[in-house]
């Protein structure tokens, strides 16, 4: 009979339980918070090769908690490798290699460097792991691991220059490359280039290293140059403030970076057109203009500026004539060196079959008083701004014959070094009568 009671009153106990817990009123949870805490091999030779490099870390969980694993050199000094990192009840391993995440800034002789990670010392050392409860419970193990022969040279990148810091990627040839160089103390597994906007520390641009005999990683002077994608047609970044940021980091874990400043400025892809395609071509009918031997062959055409960066060019200026034996080289060199091709200037030109110099006689794309004048270094420099037109006009004398009795001229908008944008603009024959 007594039997038959306690039976009833123990399942019904064991019910209570389980509703208990269903319902999230009772923690299942028992003993200690810490467990099956190991750390081994206990001597270890953090130097990455490949023989006893870390050791394992291994821990349990009961409750959820905050993680801490530190060492303890023999003045007490704390150097931690986890810093109160929160974990659910569970098994953790995780392997240590004898490197510290604690940035710490070094000035150098060549430069101020930012020492992201490193390889603690020779010697023995303390390590704890800590677990702290939400309630505030502390539970720790402990105990001791040596390290030997490590790789403690934190790489270094020497003489790190961003040249020039303000940078115009809009391929005039002026402040439109970054030369990008430092020196690499150690040969070091990884080493990244790039930049970041302050604003947005999750994007990054990043910077191919220029080909060299020297490998990427390798001990050495090291070179970048960095147009800003915009001789691949990409756009730059957004004009702004930027840091330029350098990294390495060893096979053994020490890591450096070093940062310097950048300006970009009117960055993006140049563009511009010949208003409607059409050249004014004086004289012409049906395609044609016929003239006589010292005649003139004239026109007149507008430039203009269709893209968000203004463009750079140089005369002669609008109204310039020509000979026919003459080009533009040829006025350059009666004086006006500034009139050689220049890279990265835009100028229009005039083309012929069977021209010896490719588009010889040029203009700039503009009057001056349909540009902007700026300074630069010294230097007077002219600028069709965004969404500007220019007039150009100009005049050839025959004083000689063309090779044929009736040649096809066109014209053409030069982006000097860069491309002829548009070519073969508004062909026309162009019959000269000899007397």
């Amino acid at each position: 009979m007594m039997k038959l009671l306690r039976t009833p009153r123990l399942l019904l106990i064991l019910l209570s339980f389980a509703i208990l817990a269903g319902c999230g009123r009772l923690d299942l949870s028992f003993g200690p918070l810490l467990q099956n805490v190991s750390v081994r091999p206990d001597a270890i030779t953090p130097n990455a090769d490949g023989d006893t490099d870390a050791t394992e870390i291994r821990y349990t969980l009961s409750r959820s908690a905050d993680v801490s694993i530190y060492f303890e050199d023999e003045s007490g000094d704390r150097f931690y490798f986890r810093r109160e990192r929160r974990r659910s009840p569970g098994d953790y391993s995780v392997y240590w290699g004898g490197v510290v995440d604690e940035p710490q800034i070094v000035e150098t002789d060549y430069g101020r460097q930012e020492i992201l990670s490193w390889v603690l010392p020779d010697g023995e050392y303390r390590w704890v792991i800590e677990a702290v409860e939400d309630s505030g419970n502390v539970e720790r193990a402990t105990g001791t691991i040596t390290l030997t022969d490590g790789d403690t040279e934190v790489p270094e990148l020497h003489n790190f220059a961003v040249v020039p810091q303000i940078f115009q990627p809009n391929q005039d040839s002026i402040r439109d490359r970054v030369s990008i160089s430092y020196y690499l103390t150690k040969d070091v597994e990884t080493v990244q280039v790039y930049l970041i906007d302050p604003e947005l520390p999750d994007l990054r641009y990043f910077v191919p290293e220029r080909p060299s005999v020297i490998r990427s990683g390798q001990r050495g002077y090291h070179d970048y140059d960095y147009d800003g994608g915009v001789d691949l047609n990409a756009e730059p970044p957004p004009d702004g403030t930027y840091y330029v940021v350098g990294e390495a980091r060893d096979r053994a874990g020490n890591h450096v970076r070093v940062i310097s400043d950048l300006t970009i400025e009117e960055g993006g892809k140049p563009r511009a057109d010949v208003a409607r395609g059409e050249i004014d071509w004086q004289g012409e009918r049906n395609r044609q203009v016929s003239l006589p031997l010292g005649q003139q062959l004239c026109f007149k055409a507008i430039i203009r500026n269709e893209g968000t960066v203004p463009i750079r060019t140089t005369g002669p200026w609008p109204g310039q004539e020509y000979n026919f034996t003459q080009n533009y080289n040829t006025l350059a060199a009666d004086g006006r060196p500034e009139w050689y091709k220049q890279s990265g200037a835009w100028r229009f030109g005039i083309n012929y079959e069977s021209a010896g110099t490719d588009f010889p006689f040029r203009w700039a794309v503009g009057r001056p008083e349909d540009l902007e004048m700026r300074v630069i270094d010294g230097v007077e420099q002219w600028y069709l701004l965004p969404g500007h037109s220019g007039e150009v006009s100009g005049c050839i004398t025959m004083d000689e014959p063309p090779p044929l009795e009736s040649t096809l001229w066109w014209g053409g908008l030069i982006h000097e070094d860069v491309a002829v944008v548009n070519n073969n603009i508004d062909r026309i024959s162009v019959s000269v009568g000899v007397p």
